[in-house]
Parts: structure tokens; sequence; C-alpha cells
């Protein structure tokens, strides 16, 4: 087949718009993927078992301050005064943002490991649909 310039320009030219064309679709599924990650990460910020996360996280926080790097216990007194009030406050601010929150009583001789230097708590959290208790050892060290 004998092709003559005119026959090779759209042919150029048709490759070019079907290159366009490509990328052009290319593009707008990078940005649909990109766009449903965001989606996904904005839905488990807002979620309850993220919540509960930040919540063992941060009375293990409170576990570690309150027992001095575990070389007290904090379920005897007077570290338990203190480990009370983190409590009660934890409750106030989760309660703000809609949550139940119960910390289980404490046993002073099961719930601290002083060899290990580990305590172990009960933690409940609700927000009227879904509940959450769990029972965690944190690491005082």
């Amino acid at each position: 087949m004998n092709l003559r310039r005119s026959d090779e320009a759209q042919i150029i030219v048709l490759a070019g718009f079907i290159l366009a064309i490509g990328i052009i679709f290319f593009s707008v599924i990078l940005h649909s993927a990109a766009f449903a990650g965001h989606q996904t990460i904005v839905q488990e910020t807002s979620d309850v078992n993220y919540d509960f996360k930040c919540l063992k996280n941060a009375y293990g926080d409170v576990l570690r301050t309150v027992s001095n790097a575990g070389t007290q216990n904090p379920f005897v007194d007077p570290q338990l005064d203190e480990l009370t009030d983190y409590e009660d406050q934890m409750v106030r601010l989760y309660a703000l943002e809609g949550y139940a929150v119960i910390f289980a009583p404490h046993d002073p001789s099961e719930d601290y490991d002083s060899v290990a230097k580990t305590a172990t708590a009960k933690i409940t959290l609700s927000d009227g649909e879904t509940t959450y208790i769990e029972t965690v050892t944190f690491d005082l060290k």
C-alpha cells in the first residue's frame, strides 16, 4: 500500500488524538483512586474503632506516668488517686464526643506485675450502637 503525505499526516493526528484520550482516561482513574483513598482515611478517623485505639494509647500513657515508668503500682494509693483523676477526665472528654467510657475497678494484686512492669486494665467504650470491651496489658517501661 502506497501512502501519500496527507495520509501519513492523518495517521499522525489520529495517533495523537488516541494518545490524548488515553492520557485523560488514566488521569481520571488515578484521580478516582486518590479520592477514594482520601475518603477511606476520613472514614477511618471518624470510626469508633479508631477512637478506641486512641483511648487505649492515651490510657497507657497515663498508666506509665502515674506508675513512674512502672516503678510503682498505679492501682494503690497515692497513685490510684491520681489515676482516678485522669480516668474521670478521660470519661468527661469522651462524653463530649458522644461516647460512654468505663474503666473497670482495679485489683492491685492481680492487675500490676512488678517484675515485668506491666499493668492490666479493662476498658469499655460505647457510642450507643457499637461497644468495645477489651482487657489490655500495658508495658509501663
